[in-house]
């Protein structure tokens, strides 16, 4: 069996210090600020996505705040310190520079053998890319959003603290 962690609001609580940097962003590109409870993320502005925007975004998010304003789910991390590392993956839809920044400056390398950066959007896809990834066909996946994940595999529990809201779901291919 092997470990498979998300990375935003699972792994590390980021969805805070995202939208204040995606807001910064629109500020300085002249735009309005989005109030919402909500993640921002790069489908709520389509096109008008630019290239300066994103950027803006992610150095925000990587230069100014992040040691001060992520938190690490240290429940998710006793349960990585009592596995085998080569059993353990991070699973992560989030822009590749970005999820490597929080994973060199959190020092959360150490746990996982590896990274796999997936869009997620296609169940079938993503767990054909988890299954060649891994050698695995059993799966225990920690996600916070399991929309995706619902539809075709079991919840086993749901951890929720006061900051994390992680289910936690059983796979067998």
């Amino acid at each position: 069996m092997v470990y498979v962690v998300d990375l935003d609001d699972t792994l590390v609580l980021t969805k805070n210090l995202n939208n204040d940097a995606y807001n910064f962003a629109l500020e300085q590109n002249g735009q309005r600020r989005i109030k919402t409870n909500n993640r921002l993320t790069r489908e709520n502005f389509g096109e008008t996505a630019s290239k300066k925007l994103i950027t803006e975004k992610q150095n925000y998010f990587t230069q100014k705040w992040l040691k001060y304003r992520v938190v690490v789910n240290e429940e998710i991390l006793k349960i990585l310190q009592n596995q085998d590392k080569e059993n353990c993956y991070l699973w992560t839809s989030a822009d590749k520079n970005r999820a490597e920044y929080i994973l060199k400056e959190l020092d959360l390398y150490k746990y996982f053998n590896k990274v796999i950066y997936d869009d997620k959007k296609d169940l079938n896809i993503s767990l054909k890319r988890l299954k060649d990834t891994t050698k695995s066909n059993v799966f225990l996946i920690y996600e916070d959003n399991g929309d995706m994940l619902n539809k075709k595999i079991k919840l086993v529990k749901k951890t929720k603290n006061k900051e994390f809201n992680v289910k936690e779901y059983f796979f067998v291919i």
